[in-house]
């Protein structure tokens, strides 16, 4: 009867957990998904996703809402009437403050507004929207206009916005100069209807924002990470397949209620299509990627318009992946334990049967026995395969129980299995991030929450450092409600890491290089555009014929004048250009007396002229390691402009030094010459084509290239000046290794 009993129990209980498995693995989480606007391959990745069971083989049941005028994302996601939505940049500022939101995906990685006009309203840069009439729906894409505008120094208050009805229909019908709305479907459009449309892009100004954000709540991302997680997978292998198959996906988006309706048709959705690969990058980026410093830019960019709060950050903005891959460990763990647990239980419900039946159940217990070994080292071979290191401190007596071989395979430590004192991998840990760390540890024992991450670096055997990400777990508290133990476990993120570092740096270069292009861009349309449109002018004069001589005469010396402005613009280019010359720069050891002589020998009919003295002190820094090319240009610069603007009312005095400030060689350059009115003109210094006496000649592209060449050697420029007195100049080159060599103070 006992025997009967105890079959029967095992029998439920293993029936019960085989059928709640089932149900939990067969059962899919049904998400909604709300567009920003309706039906069109700007969301064929999400129909993709759900047409070929990417969102149902992960587990969820994907309802696509379609948007429109009167819909906003962010207020249906807000209200729980969806769990994810698609919205601009905006979204960073327009987060309600009660349920705030988060973004889990970038679809595109440029923005897809431009404004489009027609080519007779002369609207070709951010300067001809001054006085002119605008059309946008809101503040979507209008912003980052505002941004353009705001670099460039224009007022922004100038421009008229108007309320955006319908897309290139209110182009056509003019009632505005111009309208902001997608590029990758509205020119095509125009297109057909006759009207080639003049077309202003915010990357060619160097504003470069995402667009079509996934967003989702912040308390769904916390509570749901994993359902996120799967979310993106799937949403990422959608546009994948729509990318890779676009006439499938037209075809199948013609079918969609509305989009017939609307005058879609198929070449204007395969059109849409590939200005949208465009701006994804599949072939760069993986699809959906994020950069915590983008949006860090864009956060400073919407703050100086005004738009965001001072006191806004991202933090708990972004959604983190690896947040997810813990907690899915995490649960691993626990449902292990939990496992662990019922087999336990299992166990001591045999044992006590078999104290009564011990001969005709040796055998099965022996078995048993093996079994479960077997199981536990499954579980530690999942562990390791995982590179995940378990992990286990009793703060009482500060112990530590570590994961030998963990320890062993990723850092290269042979320590002897079991308790550690807590010092012991304190010690390993990167000073850098030592203190840091400390501040979580105080911050997470005396707060309430139950858990967190956090990463920083620990040394090696080798002696080099190494990123993981620990996450830990109160697991006991005393009876007074402090922590006694915490369990957690450590993920080697060293490559993660590593790619995450060098894409800043591609992107701090990038940023750079298109500053430099857009530099180049601003002196070829304004400094050549008017001599040209005077020569086409004049020759079209001359072409008309029967001209009086003396006006032929004329027209012939102002044709003379216009080639010479040509020449003498193009020859500033070919300069500024050679300053920024493409070959390989390499810096070498530089003697600054024997340099500056060189320097001072090539003019020396000038510093006689304008009977200058120069006077030099290099005692404590003598040598430089920097470009001889650029130093020479710099070092002749600053003495031709010395004596250039010198006072008339006193001899004229350089004094030219060097001193050391950390890791940088300071070169100081000072004259007494007549000055610059630094209230008015100091943000103009550095400037191209940038003078301040008007009775001296000059270009105005001396100190531009010399903060150029400095720049380019991670160094920097700083001037001090006032009217009649004189001005200091003060480069900073970056030189880690001095040489310190002492010199005699030698007036020249």
């Amino acid at each position: 009867m006992r025997k009967s009993f105890t079959s029967n129990l095992i029998f439920y209980f293993i029936l019960i957990s085989t059928v709640y498995t089932h149900t939990a693995s067969a059962q899919q989480t049904k998400l909604r998904l709300q567009l920003k606007w309706t039906h069109q391959f700007q969301f064929a990745g999400y129909y993709a996703a759900q047409q070929k069971n990417f969102y149902k083989d992960e587990g969820l049941e994907v309802t696509i809402l379609e948007g429109g005028k009167s819909i906003s994302p962010i207020q249906i996601v807000s209200s729980g009437k969806a769990e994810f939505g698609i919205y601009d940049p905006e979204i960073l500022f327009k987060s309600p403050k009660k349920n705030p939101l988060m973004v889990v995906f970038a679809t595109l990685q440029s923005s897809p507004y431009g404004i489009l006009s027609k080519p007779e309203s002369g609207i070709k840069r951010p300067s001809d929207l001054v006085g002119k009439t605008i059309l946008s729906d809101g503040d979507q894409g209008w912003s980052i206009f505002k941004a353009i505008m705001l670099k460039e120094g224009l007022p922004v208050n100038k421009t008229k916005v108007l309320p955006r009805e319908r897309d290139y229909e209110d182009l056509l019908t003019g009632s505005a100069d111009a309208v902001v709305t997608y590029i990758t479907s509205q020119p095509t459009w125009l297109r057909n209807k006759g009207l080639n449309p003049a077309i202003m892009s915010p990357l060619d100004y160097g504003v470069d924002f995402y667009g079509d954000v996934v967003f989702t709540s912040k308390a769904y991302a916390d509570d749901s990470p994993e359902i996120v997680e799967a979310f993106n997978r799937a949403t990422r292998l959608g546009w994948q397949y729509a990318l890779g198959n676009k006439e499938r996906m037209a075809n199948y988006i013609l079918k969609l209620p509305g989009v017939k309706e609307r005058g879609l048709t198929k070449q204007n959705l395969l059109d849409e299509a590939n200005e949208l690969e465009k701006l994804i990058l599949p072939q760069f980026v993986k699809i959906g990627h994020m950069n915590a410093g983008r949006w860090q830019n864009m956060l400073v960019i919407y703050q100086d318009l005004g738009l965001a709060d001072k006191t806004l950050t991202l933090k708990g903005f972004l959604f983190n992946p690896t947040d997810a891959q813990n907690n899915k460990w995490y649960d691993i763990l626990i449902f292990t334990l939990m496992a662990g647990a019922s087999l336990f239980c299992i166990a001591l419900l045999l044992n006590w049967e078999l104290r009564r039946q011990v001969r005709s159940k040796t055998s099965a217990l022996i078995n048993e026995n093996e079994e479960r070994v077997k199981s536990d080292e499954r579980l530690e071979l999942a562990i390791e395969a995982a590179g995940l290191g378990l992990w286990e401190i009793n703060l009482p007596d500060k112990s530590a129980h570590l994961n030998q071989r963990w320890i062993l395979t990723q850092l290269g430590y042979d320590w002897n299995e079991g308790t550690k004192d807590l010092n012991q991998w304190d010690s390993l840990i990167h000073p850098e991030d030592k203190a840091r760390v400390e501040k979580v540890n105080q911050e997470f024992l005396i707060s309430q929450a139950t858990s967190n991450t956090i990463s920083y670096r620990v040394k090696t055997f080798e002696g080099d450092y190494r990123w993981i990400l620990s996450f830990r777990k109160i697991s006991a508290r005393d009876k007074d409600g402090k922590p006694t133990n915490i369990t957690g476990l450590h993920l080697d993120i060293d490559s993660i890491k590593r790619k995450e570092f060098e894409l800043q740096e591609l992107t701090k270069e990038l940023l750079k290089k298109n500053g430099e292009l857009e530099k180049f861009a601003y002196i070829t349309s304004h400094n050549l555009r008017a001599p040209v449109v005077n020569l086409k002018s004049l020759t079209e004069m001359l072409a008309a014929g029967d001209l009086p001589d003396e006006l032929a005469v004329e027209i012939n010396n102002k044709i003379r004048q216009s080639v010479k402005q040509l020449n003498n613009t193009l020859n500033d280019l070919v300069e500024i250009v050679s300053s920024k010359a493409g070959e390989q720069i390499t810096k070498e050891s530089l003697n600054l007396p024997i340099e500056l002589d060189q320097v001072m020998i090539s003019i020396e009919n000038q510093i006689q002229q304008s009977k200058a003295q120069v006077f030099t002190d290099f005692s404590e820094v003598e040598h430089i390691s920097f470009p001889k090319k650029y130093l020479t240009s710099i070092l002749l610069n600053l003495l031709t402009n010395a004596i250039k603007y010198k006072s008339p009312e006193r001899p004229l005095i350089i004094n030219v030094s060097t001193h050391i400030d950390k890791n940088f060689t300071i070169l100081k350059f000072t004259d007494n010459g007549i000055g610059i009115n630094m209230q008015k003109f100091g943000h103009k210094v550095f400037g191209l084509y940038q003078r301040f006496h008007n009775n001296i000649d000059g270009k105005g592209l001396g100190l531009y290239i010399i903060k150029s060449q400095v720049e380019a050697m991670d160094g920097k420029i700083e001037v001090e000046s006032e009217v009649n007195k004189g001005t200091t100049f003060s480069i900073h080159f970056y030189d880690p290794h001095h040489q310190a060599i002492e010199v005699i103070n030698n007036p020249r």
